[in-house]
């Protein structure tokens, strides 16, 4: 008797452990089956304005590191014109002198790209996949810097998604005008893998790490701009991962000067969970002037009925990345403190977390 009651208490373990594997195993499936058509590229919009790209980017708080991989298609995919970019940059710390990043261009005949998944391949070195637990992201570049300087860059890391896709948010953009689409893929991820910079290797151990997809047709040199950002609480309590419970994730639409709104978003999630869309945010900035042509506060705030979310950003870091340097735009890529207040569905939000912001005119 005493034989069956070990063997009915090892089987109600082995039960018990099984089935949240299986769930698990089944929740991840359907994530990345939702993926692989949420993520997918865009090739039927090819011509001379189209552009599309996936964007990944960490931070590595026991480094104090921050870092992008941008993979970039554009062009007339059937022409010589058509052309693929990978741009990476790093910060680490908040001394300018700690930050750098490279670019390398590919030309369209090494462009490999699916329209029924997020893959994307350049080169043996560059590449990204969809895998069955996330996007394995793999690039590098051994050349030199904007200023001429030798730089070589190795990333090498898996984003395992711990949120929900979102929609794709669509809106004009431009004088002409033009069309532009994002979706918040993977809005908040767990990554582990390594990073390699001019020979120091982080060892990317349950990080943040956030992954988002543009795609649509317009000109760098129109009258466009826009305001993104994202943060994931920090996770102080799980020795696993750096991923808290909450992600905020905003942008908008608008001209040279953000004085027009063509459309805007803020997102709010709990864990895997969406619990805020709100469609009416407005932005406030107290600019950097006048040394600076960036934000040092972006306040953000909206409000659906009962629900309200306000998002103040205060930059703590700041990299000018130049699409075209015979066009007058520039995108800032930020870094900075996130303190995020309000009330969704009676509950209060209160939480303060490092995050990336981009100001684009």
């Amino acid at each position: 008797m005493k034989n069956q009651s070990i063997i009915l208490i090892f089987f109600l373990v082995l039960a018990l452990l099984v089935v949240p594997v299986a769930n698990a195993d089944k929740s991840k499936a359907n994530l990345v089956q939702k993926l692989s058509t949420l993520d997918s590229f865009h090739p039927e919009l090819s011509n001379d304005s189209y552009k599309e790209w996936h964007y990944f980017n960490i931070i590595d708080e026991a480094n104090d590191l921050k870092f992008f991989v941008s993979f970039n298609v554009g062009g007339n995919q059937t022409e010589p014109t058509g052309y693929g970019i990978v741009l990476m940059a790093y910060m680490v710390g908040d001394d300018p002198g700690q930050m750098g990043g490279a670019q390398e261009y590919y030309p369209i005949q090494d462009v490999d790209v699916s329209d029924e998944s997020p893959d994307l391949t350049f080169d043996e070195s560059n590449y990204v996949r969809l895998m069955p637990n996330g996007y394995r992201v793999n690039a590098e570049i051994d050349g030199t810097d904007v200023f001429g300087n030798p730089i070589q860059i190795i990333y090498d890391a898996t984003y395992i998604p711990k949120a929900d896709p979102t929609l794709i948010f669509n809106g004009l953009i431009g004088d002409t005008p033009g069309d532009m689409n994002w979706v918040s893929a993977a809005p908040a991820c767990r990554v582990e893998g390594s990073l390699t910079i001019n020979g120091i290797e982080y060892n990317l151990d349950g990080v943040r790490g956030y992954h988002d997809h543009n795609f649509g047709n317009w000109d760098w040199g129109d009258n466009i701009g826009w305001d993104w950002g994202q943060a994931i609480e920090m996770n102080d309590d799980d020795p696993d991962t750096d991923v808290g419970r909450y992600t905020i994730v905003l942008g908008r639409l608008t001209d040279g000067s953000h004085t027009s709104d063509t459309g805007n978003r803020l997102l709010l999630w709990k864990n895997k969970a969406q619990i805020g869309i709100f469609q009416n945010v407005e932005f406030e900035y107290a600019m950097m002037e006048p040394f600076f042509a960036y934000p040092e506060y972006i306040n953000a705030t909206a409000q659906s009925g009962d629900d309200s979310v306000t998002s103040v950003f205060h930059s703590s870091s700041a990299m000018p990345i130049i699409i075209d340097p015979n066009l007058p735009f520039t995108i800032w890529e930020l870094t900075g403190i996130y303190t995020v207040t309000g009330t969704i569905d009676g509950k209060s939000i209160n939480f303060s977390t490092e995050g990336f912001a981009e100001y684009a005119y």
